[in-house]
């Protein structure tokens, strides 16, 4: 009169290959990361341990800007200066003096 409920069936070898191939992959990820943080800290120590840049020139009187423009205000160059230069002369809805042409 038992209607079968026996055991469930035995799934330990199942389980235990799921749980081998899982180490295995975390293991293949621990090492990539491992290698991947080695390479950046031997990239890091390269640029630690560089030779620092040279020194300025012995004739130089003062720090140089990056850009330096001739017109006497920096950063307005000739082209800047001209009358009409920046978003007026781009515009496209004024009748005439636009400087943009698309025909």
């Amino acid at each position: 009169m038992c209607g079968g409920g026996g055991r469930p069936p035995d799934r330990t070898d199942e389980m235990l290959k799921v749980q081998r191939e899982q180490i295995a992959e975390q293991k293949r990820q621990y090492e990539q990361t491992r290698a991947d943080q080695q390479a950046r800290q031997a990239e890091q120590e390269k640029i630690a341990t560089a030779p620092s840049a040279p020194p300025p020139s012995a004739t130089a009187q003062r720090p140089a800007a990056a850009l330096e423009l001739p017109g006497g205000s920096p950063g307005i160059g000739a082209a800047q200066t001209r009358r009409g230069y920046g978003r007026k002369r781009l515009r496209t809805d004024l009748l005439s003096g636009s400087g943009l042409q698309i025909p």
